[in-house]
């Protein structure tokens, strides 16, 4: 069930919508994630909408945000829906889409423990951008989802920072995904974005308490579905 509300906001209010697979109330339900999209993107598209379907299949909430495309700009968006949200209940988990992720690790609380960032934008042509995700304090849990077809985060490089980062850091591939979380062929891109959702509220649930910190998922052309591989030691 969805429910969609506005969280007030000084030039114009927010949009939110709250998901999950019960009934909700923007008055009654805590979000388990506040999640929000990427530069280019909004509530509607694929990669947004593939992986809020498969979270909130698990039964937990997830709150999303419409954002614009500045980055310190959403960073005050994300503050206000969390600001909306703590006079309910400490919000400790939040994430985002490739420049959500980045304005998600910004604007979170001192009280934050889970940060779940899917197509993380690690590098450009310029730079590599892993200055907050090492500053990021030890007690702080983070799950990586990105593609191994995706420019903007190489895999290796990805793991190089890590190794580099104070906190505990969980890694799911998506094999052949690009940076919108697309896979060939089209139809596979559906069901592994619905499997994403599932495999972070997983994480979210409990598997963040384990010592397998990577996974993998994987379009099966000839079986037609997702397939998650569970989780291993690293490799």
């Amino acid at each position: 069930m969805q429910v969609k509300f506005d969280v007030e906001y000084p030039k114009k209010p927010i949009k939110c919508v709250l998901t999950s697979e019960g009934e909700v109330s923007s008055d009654t339900t805590a979000p388990d994630l506040i999640f929000t999209h990427g530069a280019g993107g909004t509530l509607d598209s694929d990669a947004i909408a593939h992986f809020v379907e498969g979270f909130a299949s698990s039964g937990l909430a997830i709150l999303c945000f419409q954002g614009n495309m500045n980055l310190q700009s959403r960073v005050k968006m994300f503050k206000a829906v969390i600001e909306s949200q703590e006079e309910q209940v400490s919000v400790t988990s939040v994430g985002g889409r490739s420049m959500g992720a980045r304005a998600a690790i910004l604007a979170a609380p001192a009280g934050t423990s889970h940060y779940v960032l899917i197509s993380y934008p690690l590098q450009t042509d310029k730079q590599v951008r892993d200055d907050i995700l090492l500053e990021l304090p030890q007690s702080a849990k983070v799950i990586f989802v990105s593609g191994n077809g995706d420019s903007m985060c190489e895999i290796s490089r990805l793991d190089a920072v890590r190794e580099r980062m104070q906190c505990q850091t969980w890694k799911v591939v998506v094999a052949g995904a690009d940076h919108g979380m697309t896979v060939k062929p089209k139809a596979g891109t559906k069901p592994v974005g619905l499997k994403t959702g599932e495999v972070v509220a997983g994480w979210l649930q409990g598997h963040c308490l384990s010592d397998d910190h990577e996974g993998d998922i994987l379009w099966n052309e000839e079986a037609e579905r997702a397939e998650w591989s569970g989780w291993h030691d690293s490799k």
